[in-house]
């Protein structure tokens, strides 16, 4: 059978689930969904797909599809995912983060499990080989017990950092969360695609087995990597990355390479790990086992990072389960709780932003071979 693919989004994001797409046999991209027509219409001619609508639901009332992909900014996940599901369509993976706020987590869990739809967030990471061995070693207990993580990562908690946590939590095999203790900073009005964010945070996560993990965010150099953290175990330490491990115990002497096999050139993001998680979600669809990245464990990341922000807000540990809803960072802005220090509204990826693009330019610079991300920043560079 071959899976009739949509893509809801034409963005940057989107092409790396295309990348992956390509890569899988028994997948076939037929339609795209998007609200600007030179975007839908770029993607379609880099990518040879066929169809192009202006919204999700006329795209899934048109086309029999068997998978969708929500490549859209964060606010707009949750609508487009249930509208997908309610369309009929059997499979959904929704870009990370699932959703800004358990209560729109919720809703998505819903209305897929109304309508027989089984949901993947794109946690790609999941399939890297450093993750993968890591998770075996914890499970071998070559260090011992997990007794603490640390991650540092840039660009915000709900865009970076959510694979940072995601990833600790993966590693030490989805561990159940019993509280969470966080610190917020934002002296900036700053935003990521629409959605405020703090400058820098941090935050304490203790996990049922009483192992406890430290993830700080924009604290540290400003290229800390999303996929990067330490274990310190009851036996020995363990570095992990996407594509390395490195142990020391009682047997290495030392730090040690763990062997890893991966191919040459292994990305993190896209290729082989969206094209990975697409099997996996075809698998489960076929009657396999949940996907490692379902949104059920989606749910459990955005959990963490909202308890975090509403520890800040209510100053006191959070124990889980979560009862608010929303968006706590949201609350304590509007709450007067984060006053702006320096005036000034800004978005960290306004370069992606669409509306008002030069048309005709960005036409040129894809027809000179220029990527769509780099063609958009320097469209951004050249209106400022």
């Amino acid at each position: 059978m071959t899976y009739r693919v949509g893509i809801i989004g034409c963005g940057s994001i989107a092409r790396t689930h295309a990348d992956g797409y390509l890569r899988v046999a028994n997948a076939e991209m037929v339609a795209v969904a998007d609200p600007h027509p030179v975007a839908r219409e770029q993607f379609c001619e880099e990518f040879g797909i066929p169809n192009a609508y202006a919204s999700v639901e006329e795209m899934v009332a048109k086309e029999d599809l068997d998978i969708a992909s929500v490549c859209t900014w964060h606010l707009l996940h949750p609508d487009c995912t249930i509208d997908a599901a309610n369309g009929g369509v059997p499979g959904i993976i929704c870009e990370k983060p699932m959703a800004i706020g358990i209560g729109e987590a919720d809703r998505m869990l819903d209305a897929c499990e109304k309508n027989g739809t089984k949901l993947v967030v794109s946690h790609q990471r999941r399939f890297t080989p450093g993750w993968v061995k890591a998770r075996a070693l914890m499970r071998e207990k070559v260090i011992g017990d997990a007794v603490m993580v640390q991650g540092q990562v840039a660009q915000g908690l709900i865009n970076w950092a959510t694979h940072t946590i995601d990833g600790i939590r993966f590693v030490l095999d989805d561990l159940e969360t019993e509280w969470v203790m966080g610190a917020v900073e934002r002296q900036t009005n700053r935003f990521e695609r629409d959605t405020p964010i703090e400058d820098a945070c941090m935050g304490l996560i203790a996990f049922a087995n009483g192992a406890q993990a430290l993830v700080q965010a924009d604290l540290n150099r400003p290229g800390e990597q999303a996929g990067h953290f330490q274990i310190r175990g009851s036996e020995g330490l363990m570095e992990v990355t996407e594509n390395s491990v490195r142990v020391f115990n009682a047997m290495t002497n030392g730090w040690e390479d763990v062997e890893i096999v991966a191919d040459e050139g292994y990305r993190a993001i896209g290729g082989e790990t969206n094209a990975d998680s697409v099997r996996e979600l075809i698998a489960w669809l076929e009657g396999g086992n949940e996907h490692r990245s379902s949104g059920r464990k989606a749910r459990a990341t955005v959990e963490i990072m909202m308890a975090l922000f509403e520890s800040a807000r209510q100053h006191r540990v959070v124990h889980l389960p979560l009862e608010e809803m929303g968006y706590p960072l949201q609350l304590m802005i509007e709450e007067g709780k984060l006053p702006v220090a320096v005036p000034g509204r800004y978005d960290i990826r306004a370069f992606l932003n669409p509306e008002g693009m030069d048309e005709a330019a960005y036409r040129r610079l894809r027809a000179e071979g220029v990527s769509h991300s780099a063609a958009m920043r320097q469209l951004a560079e050249e209106k400022q």
